[in-house]
This record gives structure tokens, sequence and C-alpha cells, in this order.
């Protein structure tokens, strides 16, 4: 062990010897700039599009930087480049890619990273000209789909003798109006039942319970249940 120490010490001493921050450095810089102007795409501001995910930018940028590292490291050795693809083949990626185009961006930025890595800036630049440009066009021909409105969850409370059939008549209003029933609560002591409901469209739940006139129900009342459990009573 003591003299495993010293040399090891030596070891570091040669290889920060041998290695130029002046070279390095701009490698590192530039793969960390290219993922960051790809991943943030900054045209969308002149379009009025949203930028893309923050952690999908964050993924972006240290891909392209780890991978200037990678390439760095491994140089000119084939027993390094080995011994990295093993290393590599521990790691479980738990969290899938919903969109295939966020994979293939996923691999060009490898593929400039290793640029950069190499020494090679000026195919590194090249490269991120061309991926911008065909980005920009992507962007330009891709109409994204307006979002979907949030869907409104409520709670129906009512009182009726026959809780069971009060129950029914609501569950088949409901569903001509396509609301979703979520969960059901009868409280045969008190006469009383509450149904935590989603409405689809708003305006449909006050049309499907516009269908329960002339059922043996009283009090009936619905209340807006926010995303903290807070509610709002509606009537």
């Amino acid at each position: 062990m003591e003299a495993t120490i010293p040399a090891l010490f030596e070891s570091a001493k040669a290889e920060l010897g041998a290695l130029s921050i002046t070279v390095m450095l701009p490698r590192m810089l530039a793969a960390a700039f290219i993922g960051t102007v790809l991943s943030l795409r900054p045209w969308r501001f002149l379009m009025r599009r949203a930028l893309p995910k923050a952690d999908m930018i964050q993924a972006q940028v240290l891909l392209c930087a780890a991978a200037a590292v990678i390439t760095a490291v491994i140089g000119d050795s084939v027993a390094k480049a080995f011994g990295l693809v093993g290393l590599g083949g521990f790691v479980r990626f738990r969290s899938g890619l919903k969109d295939p185009r966020d994979a293939a961006i996923l691999f060009l930025m490898i593929g400039l990273g290793m640029a950069c890595g190499h020494g090679s800036l000026g195919l590194a630049g090249v490269g991120t000209l061309f991926v911008a440009a065909l980005l920009f066009v992507i962007d330009l021909f891709n109409r994204e789909a307006p979002a979907a409105p949030a869907k409104q969850r409520l709670l129906v409370s009512a009182q009726a003798d026959d809780l069971v059939g009060a129950e029914a008549s609501l569950r088949t209003a409901l569903g001509e109006r396509n609301v979703l029933v979520k969960s059901c609560a009868l409280d045969f002591d008190g006469r009383r039942l509450e149904l935590e409901v989603e409405e689809p469209v708003p305006g449909s739940l006050t049309a499907a319970l516009g269908r329960t006139e002339g059922t043996p129900l009283r009090g009936l009342r619905w209340t807006a249940v926010g995303p903290k459990g807070t509610r709002e009573e509606l009537t």
C-alpha cells in the first residue's frame, strides 16, 4: 500500500502535466454551448411557441457534455472504449421517451458532443448549424395541437329517502352527458349521498342534472373541487 500511493500520485502528476487546459477547456465549453443552443431552440421565441420541457433541456445539455468528456477520456485507446461500453451496460433508463423525435435529438447530441471531445470543433460547428436548420424546419411545419382543457372535478350532493334509487338515477343522467363518476358515498343515517364527478366540458354537469327533475332528490347542489382539494360552492 505504501508503494502504491506514491505511484498513484506520480501517475496523476504525469497526467496533469500532459493535460493541456487550453486544449480541453474549449472542447468542454463548446459541447455545453452546443447542447444549450440546440436544446433551447431559441427560434421558438420568434414563433411564439413554448420551449421544450425543462427536464429534456437539461438532459440534452448534460448528454452533449458527457459525450465530450467520454470521448476525451477514451482518446485513441481501444481498451478504454470497450471498458466504457461495458460500464454503460449497467446504466438503465427508467423513464421512457414518449416522442421518438426526442430520442433522435439525443443521438444527435451524442454525435456533436463526441466531435467536441475529439477536438473537431469545425465539424461540430457545421453539424450544429445543420441540426439547428433541420430542427427549425421541423418546428416551422409542425403544427402543435392546442392543449385540451382541464377537466373539472366536482362534488354532487343530495338527499333522498331511497338512496339506491337516487344514485341510479343520477348515474344514468350523468352518463348521458359523459360525466364520469369517480366515487360515491351513501349516508343511510342522514339520507344523503355524495358523488365525486369529472366534467369533460363546462356546462355538461348542469345539463345532466337538469334531467333529474321529477326524481325524489332534495337539496341537490354541487361544489367545485380544486387541485389541492379546496372546495368552492357553485349552487
